[in-house]
């Protein structure tokens, strides 16, 4: 075989096996653990100092005390703010008022079947809707489910329908007045 004038023959592989492959991967992750450790160290060095001393139960400052937390604290609780309100108090009544188009149900108090219009934690939420819903002519009900030593769930609920037919036409007569969710439950019969 000829070789060309000028052409090189010094073609060099590079390859990675076993050992070095291992070595070769540690490495890299080496470096990006290193780059996210050196992040989280700019990012703390250049961040405003807490207003409050921290978050709820530490203190950063040294000289900052700790704020008084309440033991039944739910992670909503939580998430507000002093003066906040820890969950948005749900909408209760459409944006416009509309002419009920059709009587609202009529619902037998031995039946079954019920449309459940909302469940949370939030006491006087709950009040608000079972209020609109009664203001509107609806069989409405609200009971606190207990969840745990101190907190409760709240659920409002339509009915004491018959069958599960009336039940879903009572969700669509709820959906047509503003309750957009909304689902059929079926109580011990």
């Amino acid at each position: 075989m000829a070789r060309e004038a000028g052409g090189s023959d010094d073609a060099r592989e590079f390859r990675l096996e076993g050992f070095a492959l291992v070595l070769a991967g540690g490495a890299l992750v080496a470096l990006l653990i290193g780059a996210f450790q050196l992040g989280r160290a700019v990012e703390r060095r250049s961040a405003p100092p807490p207003s409050n001393g921290g978050a709820a139960g530490s203190s950063r400052g040294g000289d900052a005390s700790p704020e008084e937390v309440p033991e039944n604290l739910t992670f909503f609780d939580t998430l507000g703010g002093p003066g906040q309100e820890a969950e948005p108090k749900r909408e209760a009544a459409s944006a416009s008022p509309r002419p009920a188009a059709t009587p609202p149900p009529v619902a037998s108090a031995a039946g079954p079947w019920f449309v459940q219009v909302f469940v949370g934690r939030d006491r006087a939420a709950a009040e608000e809707v079972v209020k609109t819903l009664r203001a509107k002519g609806y069989p409405v009900r609200a009971e606190a489910v207990r969840e745990g030593a101190t907190t409760s769930l709240f659920k409002v609920r339509v009915g004491g329908f018959a069958t599960r037919e009336a039940a879903d036409a009572a969700v669509d007569r709820l959906h047509r007045d503003g309750q957009a969710s909304t689902w059929v439950v079926k109580t011990g019969a």
